[in-house]
C-alpha cells in the first residue's frame, strides 16, 4: 500500500467482510420471526434462504458486468445499497414475492462485496496468506456479532435487528463513497476454459459445492431448528453465535496446523469430524450436549473452505475464469440445499429435513477421501 487512499480502501474491505458476516447470519437469525409474522410454510422459508443464495450466486456475473460497464466504484456502491434495500423490504413489505426479491437483493450485495473485497485485498497486498486469514476472521467476527445483536434488539422488536443491518449498510455505502482510486476492471475476451477438463479442478469444485450445501443450510436453518427442539430463542440465537465463534478460532488454528499437516489430510479429518458432530447435534436433547456438538461442528467446519480455496490455487492463478466458475458451482449448492431442506421438512418433519443436510456432509467425506487418495497417488 503506497498511499493514504490505499490504506483507506484496505480497511474499507475489512469492514465490508465484517458486514457481510453480519448479513449472512442475520437472514437465518430472523427466519423464525419472519415465519411467524408472515405465516410462511417450511417450503416458503427454505425458498427465502435459497433466494438469498441465488442472489449470491448471481453476484459473480452481475458485479463483474456492472464493474466493466459502470466502473468499479459505482458498481460497489449500488450493490452495497441493494443489501440496504433488501433488508428494508423484509421489514416493511408483507408480500411473499417481494420477500423473495428482498432476500435475493441481500444475497446479491453480499456476494458482490465478498468478491470485490477479496480481489482488492489481493491486489493491495499481493495475496499474502496472513492477510487472507485476517480478512476471513473479520467475516467470522461479523457472523458472531449478528445473532447476539439480533437477540438483544429483539427485546425492542424483531424488526429492529433488520433495520440496524440496513443502517450498517448505509455506513458501508458512505465509506465506499469516500474512497478514491479503485482497482480497474477491464472487459475480458473470456479466457480459456481448459481447466474444466482437469479432474483436479472438477474434484475441487465438487468439494466446494458440497461444503456450501452444508454451510448455507446449517446457517440458514440452525436457529429455526433449535426452536423446533423447544429451545428458547435466546439459546437458539446464541448457538448461531457459538458456531461462528468457534469457526473464527478454528480458522486461526487451521492456519497454524497447515504448516505441519498436509492440507488434504486436514480436509478429510475436518469433513469427517463435521459429519460426526452434525449427526451428534441431531440426536442431542439437553442444552449442554447441543452446545457441545455445535461447538465441535464449528471447529471441524472452520478450515474446510480455506483449504478448498487453497487447493484451487493452481487453477485460479493460471486461468482467469476459474475462480468465477468455482464460486458459481459452490453457490449453486448453497442455493439448492436450504430449499431442499425446507421441502423435506414440510413433508417429513424437521428431523427429516435436517437429516438431508447430514447426507451432504457424508458426501463431503466421500469426496474428501477421493481427494486424499488422488493426491497420494
Amino acid at each position: 500500500m503506497h498511499d493514504t487512499n490505499d490504506k483507506k480502501l484496505y480497511f474499507s474491505c475489512f469492514y465490508a467482510f465484517f458486514y457481510c458476516g453480519i448479513v449472512m447470519l442475520t437472514v437465518g437469525s430472523a427466519l423464525p420471526d419472519l415465519r411467524t409474522a408472515y405465516s410462511l410454510t417450511d417450503t416458503m422459508s427454505g425458498a427465502l434462504l435459497s433466494c438469498y443464495s441465488l442472489g449470491n450466486l448471481a453476484s459473480g456475473i452481475i458485479s463483474g458486468l456492472m464493474a466493466v460497464y459502470l466502473g468499479q466504484k459505482p458498481a460497489v456502491i449500488l450493490l452495497t445499497a441493494s443489501i440496504c434495500l433488501g433488508f428494508s423490504l423484509l421489514v416493511w413489505v408483507n408480500i411473499p414475492a417481494v420477500l423473495f426479491i428482498a432476500c435475493a437483493l441481500a444475497g446479491l450485495g453480499r456476494g458482490s462485496l465478498i468478491t470485490f473485497s477479496q480481489r482488492t485485498i489481493s491486489i493491495l497486498t499481493g495475496g499474502t496468506p496472513r492477510t487472507t486469514v485476517m480478512l476471513h476472521a473479520a467475516f467470522a467476527l461479523g457472523a458472531i456479532t449478528a445473532p447476539l445483536m439480533f437477540s438483544a434488539l429483539r427485546v425492542i422488536s424483531w424488526k429492529a435487528g433488520l433495520i440496524l443491518v440496513a443502517v450498517l449498510g448505509v455506513m458501508a455505502v458512505c465509506i465506499f463513497l469516500s474512497v478514491r482510486g479503485y482497482p480497474e476492471v477491464r472487459a475480458s475476451s473470456g479466457g480459456a476454459l481448459t481447466f474444466l477438463t482437469e479432474r483436479g479442478f472438477m474434484l475441487t469444485a465438487a468439494l466446494m459445492f458440497l461444503y456450501l450445501c452444508c454451510e448455507f443450510a446449517v446457517n440458514g436453518w440452525l436457529v429455526t431448528y433449535m426452536t423446533h427442539k423447544n429451545m428458547s430463542m435466546n439459546f437458539s440465537q446464541s448457538m448461531a453465535a457459538l458456531l461462528w465463534l468457534v469457526m473464527l478460532a478454528g480458522r486461526l488454528i487451521c492456519a497454524w496446523l497447515s504448516k505441519y499437516v498436509a492440507q488434504k489430510k486436514l480436509l478429510l479429518v475436518s469433513a469427517l469430524g463435521s459429519a460426526i458432530f452434525f449427526a451428534f447435534m441431531l440426536v442431542s436433547e439437553g442444552s449442554v450436549h447441543i452446545a457441545l456438538s455445535v461447538a465441535c461442528l464449528g471447529l471441524c467446519m472452520a478450515g474446510i473452505s480455506p483449504i478448498i480455496y487453497a487447493a484451487s490455487a493452481p487453477y485460479t492463478s493460471k486461468y482467469p475464469m476459474a475462480m468465477g466458475v468455482l464460486f458459481t458451482i459452490g453457490c449453486t449448492g448453497g442455493t439448492l440445499m436450504p430449499a431442499v431442506t425446507g421441502m423435506i421438512a414440510e413433508h417429513a418433519g424437521f428431523d427429516g429435513g435436517m437429516s438431508a443436510i447430514l447426507v451432504t456432509f457424508a458426501l463431503l467425506v466421500i469426496f474428501a477421501g477421493i481427494n486424499y487418495r488422488r493426491k497420494e497417488s
